[in-house]
């Protein structure tokens, strides 16, 4: 995706085998039929990519993310970061800036491997409320985070200690860099954050986990269960959506299929409807 003078390209890093009965509770197969496509096609289960989006912005080599790392834990699958970087001809030491959209495993995993940072030239940028909350060694972990996370490497607090002298926190709505905006999107976690992207009068949003598929992002009756705000998660998936329709502005989130690119249209009965961009 070009916007302006930034490009901003996928980088996939592996995906979670997602029963979508999981991830909406309560939605059935008929609600599912237009999806389907988002579907596999052998297990019925829900494609949700991992990966990182890597901003080329002037002399900047920026990650939105840093992916689930080499040390997945099944439903995760992930560990090709360091191919995708490759592919595209860059280097870990080449990152200048890692921006979180927020701190749950599969958004961290590449941040440290092995006790040492990764990327170790590069500012990482977190929400304040964000690092508070998950980087507290004494936090119990959630429900659907217990078997995913082992609590000697994987946590916050472990997976960013060899990096701690580049944190760079910030709070809510913040210039992060020229043409780089972080817009709070708190709810899905204290310190959830959408990113601002803008170059030569063009925009563009990169919504994280604001929604984890393309019907949640037109469908008010599709609840994700593992946010930890749920009222406050509503609140902001209506505020970006109207954005986004209303400035007919292109936006990738962290989870679709391919990490693609869309917009949001009116159909034949004014209903939202996602578009990828191809």
């Amino acid at each position: 995706m070009q916007i302006g003078d930034i490009r901003v390209d996928a980088l996939i890093d592996g995906e979670v085998a997602v029963p979508k009965d999981g991830l909406y509770p309560g939605v059935g197969e008929a609600e599912w039929e237009p999806y389907k496509s988002h579907l596999c096609c052998i297990t019925g289960d829900q494609i949700n990519t991992v990966g990182s989006f890597l901003i080329r912005h002037g002399d900047r080599l920026i990650l939105h993310d840093a992916g689930g790392g080499p040390q997945s834990i099944f439903p995760f699958t992930s560990g090709g970061l360091r191919s995708s970087l490759t592919l595209n001809g860059v280097a870990p030491t080449d990152i200048t800036d890692v921006i979180y959209s927020h701190l749950h495993v599969d958004h961290y995993g590449w941040t440290s491997v092995n006790g040492k940072s990764f990327f170790p030239n590069a500012t990482l940028h977190i929400d304040k409320r964000e690092w508070d909350f998950y980087s507290n060694p004494d936090r119990p972990l959630d429900e659907w985070e217990a078997p995913v996370i082992n609590t000697e490497t994987d946590t916050v607090a472990k997976r960013f200690a060899p990096a701690l002298s580049q944190i760079q926190l910030f709070e809510g709505d913040a210039e992060l860099m020229p043409g780089i905006l972080a817009h709070d999107a708190a709810g899905h976690t204290p310190g959830s954050t959408v990113i601002e992207i803008t170059s030569n009068g063009e925009s563009g949003l990169l919504i994280g986990d604001l929604v984890h598929t393309q019907p949640e992002m037109v469908r008010d009756d599709w609840d994700f269960p593992v946010n930890r705000d749920p009222e406050l998660a509503r609140k902001a998936i209506d505020r970006f959506r109207k954005r986004i329709y209303d400035d007919n502005l292109p936006f990738a989130a962290a989870h679709f299929p391919g990490m693609a690119w869309g917009r949001l249209t009116k159909g034949q009965g004014s209903e939202l409807v996602y578009e990828k961009i191809d």
